[in-house]
């Protein structure tokens, strides 16, 4: 029985999907799940990646692609349908490694590109290891674009750095999890961050008071508001970075709720849902002890973080790891009976902590 039901979930896994709708590609083409744009932007088109290990060889040798080649089926329709963000994306890109600011509604849209690309990776990486003992994934790209609250961190790289580097986006624990990863572009360290309810408590948006486990799964009720923001978003102590860039998303299955929705039509919350959006709420920062919600076309200062203050390349990365530790630690209270698993992917990370540090 349980020879049967790997077999069954290596063939599923096998079928091809588009990476953005999860339909069967119509009329296909392949996406670039790192655009060419960036691929080029950071270096030589056809410069070697290794992206994690095969996972079917007896030796888990590892996996290297040529970095243009590291592309999967998409519908062409759907492929089109994100060529404008990509577009805009390598603005925003080329002007932040410039030293330049974004308003609020560039940091917005440039959130739902790290969406795109952190479950790009997470697909990607599922359709290579096609052995790998997990069900075929129920989400795809266009699922998970602005549905969850998420942030970006930005750190200073090394003086004069110029690659690309993908950091947690391709082991068991991200596999897992597809909710944080660092991508180190050329001068800058992204780490982004993105999980449901992971802000909004905190950001003074409605939460659930209670979670509960049930049939393998955390439900949430008995909803409420604290209308007041309660710095730092995060908790866990992330090294301060250049710019911190925090967004709640609005919980769009709780709509239905009287309750909920009631609590979303307070003042404190109305006035921060983005104009024409249901679910998004404004860009905020922080600083000094202060909060601030900007409106769309408001530019986003960084802060200079003083020369004092500033950590090596590794110890940001390896931060990445640390803080999956403790989110793999609170995964333990919620589904006790997958304890011997994250123990499991605890000890994964732990190598990648170690590893991190070696960068």
């Amino acid at each position: 029985m349980r020879n049967e039901q790997r077999r069954y979930i290596i063939t599923s896994a096998r079928k091809k999907r588009c990476i953005f709708c999860g339909e069967p590609p119509n009329a296909k083409n392949k996406e670039h799940v790192i655009p060419k744009w960036l691929i080029s932007l950071t270096g030589n088109l056809k410069r070697q990646w290794h992206l994690g290990v095969e996972t079917s060889h007896p030796d888990r040798k590892p996996r290297r692609f040529t970095a243009d080649q590291f592309q999967f089926p998409a519908c062409t329709s759907c492929n089109e349908r994100y060529s404008a963000l990509e577009g805009r994306t390598k603005g925003y890109l080329e002007r932040l490694l410039g030293g330049y600011n974004l308003t609020a509604a560039e940091w917005d849209d440039l959130l739902d590109w790290f969406d795109k690309v952190r479950i790009g990776l997470w697909l990607g990486h599922m359709m290579l290891n096609k052995d790998w003992p997990a069900p075929p994934p129920n989400f795809y790209i266009d699922q998970r674009i602005g549905t969850k609250d998420r942030c970006v961190l930005i750190y200073p790289n090394r003086h004069n750095s110029k690659g690309l580097v993908m950091s947690g986006a391709s082991d068991p624990v991200f596999m897992h999890k597809p909710s944080s990863f660092v991508l180190s572009i050329n001068g800058l360290i992204f780490m982004n961050i993105p999980t449901e309810l992971l802000l909004s408590k905190r950001m003074g948006f409605p939460y659930p008071k209670q979670l509960r486990y049930e049939d393998d799964r955390v439900y949430v009720e008995d909803y409420a508001v604290d209308a007041k923001p309660n710095i730092p978003f995060l908790d866990f102590p992330f090294h301060p970075p250049q710019l911190g860039v925090y967004q709640s998303i609005l919980l769009e299955s709780a709509m239905a709720d009287a309750d909920y929705e009631a609590l979303t039509d307070l003042d404190f919350t109305a006035a921060k849902i983005i104009p024409s959006q249901r679910i998004k709420t404004q860009i905020c920062t922080f600083g000094l002890g202060e909060e601030k919600f900007h409106e769309p076309g408001e530019t986003v200062e960084k802060s200079d973080l003083a020369k004092n203050g500033i950590l090596s390349p590794p110890e940001y990365v390896s931060q990445l790891f640390r803080y999956r530790q403790k989110d793999l630690d609170d995964a333990m209270k919620f589904f006790p009976d997958r304890v011997k698993f994250l123990m499991h992917l605890k000890k994964y990370n732990q190598d990648g902590i170690e590893k991190a540090q070696h960068l």
